[in-house]
C-alpha cells in the first residue's frame, strides 16, 4: 500500500508542477521562457520516489518516468495536449510542432532511472539521482542568471560567462539537495565512500556539469549533462570505494 500511495504522490507533484507552469503563464502572463524553466527545475524530481520505494517495488520509477516522456511526446501545437505544449516551446519547438529540450529531458530521466529500479542497483540510484539534480537546477537557473547578469558571452550558442557560473552553483545546490536526501530519508542507498568525500566529489561533478552544458547545443544538454556526470560520478565512486 506505501508503494503505491507512493505512485500516486509522484504523479499528482509531477502534473501539478506542469500545471502550475500553466496557470502562471495563463494568469499571471509569464512567458514560456520562465514556465518551462520552473518545470526544468522541479518536475523530475518525480522520479525520486526510487529513493522510498521497497526495492521490490521500485520498477514503478519506470511506469513514471515512461509516462511523463510518453506525455511529452504527445505535447504538440495540434492535439488533446496543446495546453503542455504552449507552457513549454520555443520559438523553434512551435515552428517544429512539437517539444524537444523536454521530451530528451523525460527520455534522460527515464533511463537513468530505470538503470536503478531493480533491487540489486536501488543502492546506487543516489548516483544518476545526484546527477539528473544537477542537471534540473544547473540548466534550470543558467538562463535566468544569464538573461539578469550575463555580460560577458561566449561561443556561438547564446552562452554567458555568468550563466555558466550560474550553472555550477546550481549544480553543486542540485547535488547536495540530493545526497541529503539520500543519506537522510532513504534506507535503501549505500553511498560506498565517506560522506565527507561525497560532498568534495560534487565539486569537479559540478565543474564538469558547466562545461558540458556550455558546450552543448540548447536541449541537447538534457542528455549530455546527466548521462556523462553520471558516468564520470560512477567511475569515481569504483576508485575511491
Amino acid at each position: 500500500m506505501r508503494n503505491v500511495l507512493l505512485l500516486v504522490i509522484s504523479y499528482t507533484y509531477g502534473l501539478s508542477v506542469i500545471g502550475t507552469g500553466r496557470i502562471l503563464q495563463v494568469k499571471l502572463g509569464k512567458d514560456v521562457g520562465f514556465t518551462r524553466k520552473i518545470i526544468h527545475l522541479f518536475a523530475g524530481y518525480s522520479a525520486f520516489v526510487v529513493f522510498w520505494f521497497n526495492p521490490d517495488w521500485a520498477w514503478l520509477a519506470i511506469i513514471i518516468g515512461c509516462s511523463f516522456t510518453f506525455l511529452l511526446y504527445l505535447a504538440r501545437s495540434r492535439g488533446p495536449l496543446t495546453p503542455v505544449f504552449e507552457t513549454m516551446a520555443r520559438d523553434e519547438e512551435r515552428s517544429r510542432g512539437s517539444l524537444a529540450g523536454p521530451l530528451y529531458y523525460a527520455t534522460s530521466l527515464t533511463i537513468l532511472t530505470t538503470t536503478c529500479a531493480f533491487p540489486a542497483t536501488v543502492p546506487f540510484y543516489w548516483i544518476p539521482a545526484s546527477c539528473l539534480s544537477m542537471m534540473f537546477i544547473g540548466d534550470g537557473i543558467a538562463p535566468i542568471v544569464g538573461k539578469r547578469f550575463g555580460h560577458h558571452p561566449y561561443g556561438t550558442r547564446g552562452r554567458t560567462v555568468e550563466g555558466s557560473i550560474g550553472v555550477l552553483f546550481g549544480s553543486y545546490a542540485g547535488y547536495c539537495i540530493t545526497i541529503l536526501l539520500a543519506v537522510f530519508t532513504s534506507n535503501t542507498q549505500i553511498l560506498f565512500i565517506p560522506q565527507p568525500v561525497v560532498f568534495l566529489l560534487g565539486v569537479p561533478l559540478s565543474i564538469e556539469n558547466a562545461i558540458i552544458e556550455g558546450l552543448t547545443p540548447s536541449g541537447y544538454d538534457n542528455v549530455t549533462c546527466p548521462f556523462i556526470t553520471s558516468g564520470t560520478m560512477f567511475f569515481l565512486v569504483v576508485l575511491l570505494s
